[in-house]
Formats: C-alpha cells, sequence, structure tokens
C-alpha cells in the first residue's frame, strides 16, 4: 500500500463519519517509509479527538491484517485562550501558572512551573523598562506553550496527557533566542 492509498482509505473512513471537516488539511501528513506507513492527522476541533483516534486504531488494525504496518497520531490544533496572574510569595521556588487551551469548541487548563531564577532573571533584564513582572512572566508564558503547540511529528506536545510544563533557565535562554520574546518585552537578548 502508497502513502496515496493510506490517504485515500483514511480521508473515506473520516468521511463517512461526519469528521473530515475537522481535519487541518495543511498540517496533517501521509507518508510512506521502507518499514511502513505514517499518518498525522492533526484536527481543528480537539472534541474530535477521541473519535479520530479510534478511526485511526481500525485503519492501523485493518492494515496490520495486510502485514502494512502504520503508526497513526491524531492531535489537535491548540491556542492559548487565557493566561492566569502568576502567584506571589510560591513556597516551592516556582510559580505555577494556570492556562487555558482552545481547539475548536474543547478548552483544556494546563499549569506552566516557572523556577523562580527565571522570574528573578525576567525581573532582572526588565528592571529598567516600564514592565511589571507580572506581564513579563505571561509573555514568557504565552510564548514558551505557543512554541511547544507548534510542534508537530513524533515532537508534539499533548496537553490533554500531559496537562504541566516546566520553564527553566534554559528553556528562558532558548526562548530569548528563537523566538520574538525578547524584541516583544523591549530587552536585549
Amino acid at each position: 500500500m502508497t502513502s496515496t492509498e493510506m490517504e485515500r482509505l483514511i480521508r473515506e473512513k473520516l468521511g463517512a463519519a461526519g469528521l473530515l471537516l475537522v481535519l487541518d488539511e495543511y498540517k496533517s501528513q501521509f507518508l510512506e517509509f521502507p518499514d511502513g506507513l505514517f499518518a498525522e492527522l492533526v484536527l481543528t476541533d480537539g472534541s474530535k479527538l477521541l473519535e479520530v483516534e479510534r478511526i485511526g486504531r481500525e485503519v492501523r488494525e485493518s492494515l496490520k491484517k495486510q502485514n502494512v504496518d502504520l503508526d497513526v497520531i491524531v492531535r489537535s490544533v491548540w491556542i492559548v485562550k487565557e493566561i492566569a496572574n502568576p502567584p506571589y510569595g510560591s513556597p516551592l521556588g516556582v510559580w505555577r501558572i494556570p492556562v487555558i487551551l482552545a481547539s475548536g469548541s474543547e478548552t483544556r487548563a494546563v499549569e506552566v512551573d516557572v523556577q523562580y531564577d527565571v522570574v528573578l532573571d525576567i525581573k532582572n533584564r526588565i528592571a529598567e523598562k516600564a514592565l511589571d513582572e507580572t506581564s513579563a512572566v505571561k509573555e514568557v508564558v504565552r510564548e514558551f506553550i505557543e512554541m511547544e503547540l507548534s510542534l508537530g511529528g513524533e515532537s508534539y506536545w499533548d496537553p490533554i496527557r500531559y496537562p504541566q510544563r516546566e520553564i527553566n533557565g534554559s528553556a528562558l535562554s532558548y526562548l530569548f533566542l528563537h523566538t520574538p520574546v525578547a524584541q516583544n518585552l523591549g530587552i536585549r537578548r
């Protein structure tokens, strides 16, 4: 079986279940490798994940009977809907910040632990700016979550299964070097 045939089969199954409209045509991929097939089904509505995962399992099992290996990843496109204000005086040495994500009609709460040394680093970097540390930390959290959500394929972050993230010093350095967050905050990298 070719990747084109596998794609056609999956699209037929999704269409028959009324789920083809939630498939993100630009982010989904159907690939062929020497040891099997790979499908990444990216959805625009997280409320349909379980239904599409079921179809993916059915197609995988059907192809397995024909001695065709298929690896299927089903994920959803999430956006940051809301970031709560960070707490002050956390005894854990971290600021645990609640974040609400949305994918179509589905929402999920996740938490981002910001190490206190990261908070101090941000505070020091904005000391001469007219910014408050709460807004700056929230901007860093937003950029971090958006970066995590932008990953696809085998390295995607599933906020349903893993609702906890952490920003440590290395993550902050990466953000300042590879995302616009430093520029957004008006600070030097």
